[in-house]
């Protein structure tokens, strides 16, 4: 074996191995999220108790693939600045109400979104500048009567 094919065999071995880890980088840094903080959120004289999304990878995630949540659960989406937020009912196996939050006020309320699959064709959006959004069970706020306008109080 000639200096030229171990050099070619080192600089291919090199750039597999920078490959395997940078592999391995972006899986640990999008795939190995923290546990789901859980937070009271009251709405009205509702209490739902919320898992926290407040990472890019919680945020896609949301609660698709869970089988169901139970009536007073819901998911808590945190973010960092106010913007129109869009939402899919990707990969989701139950109906939920997404509600649209601006500075503790309810400002729009999507109710009984059917779950999509993979390729969902429904895209809800907030229509203003939302710094948080709340999720939770279809039925939950009719149920609850919880409408735009209402205060939500979160800690």
């Amino acid at each position: 074996m000639g200096l030229y094919q171990i050099n070619k065999n080192r600089k291919l071995f090199f750039l597999i191995f920078l490959i395997l880890i940078l592999g391995i980088l972006w899986i640990w840094i999008f795939w190995n999220d923290k546990p789901s903080e859980k937070r009271s959120v009251r709405i009205r004289s509702a209490v739902i108790n919320a898992e926290v999304a407040d990472t890019p990878w919680a945020q896609y995630q949301g609660l698709s693939n869970r089988a169901s949540i139970c009536t007073s659960c819901g998911m808590l989406f945190i973010f960092p600045d106010r913007e129109i937020r869009e939402f899919v009912m990707r990969d989701m196996k139950f109906p939920l109400d997404i509600i649209y939050i601006s500075n503790g006020e309810i400002i729009k309320i999507d109710t009984n979104l059917v779950p999509e699959g993979s390729n969902p064709q429904n895209i809800y959006n907030s229509g203003s500048a939302v710094d948080k959004v709340l999720e939770v069970r279809a039925g939950f706020c009719e149920n609850n009567g919880i409408r735009v306008g209402d205060s939500v109080f979160n800690n």
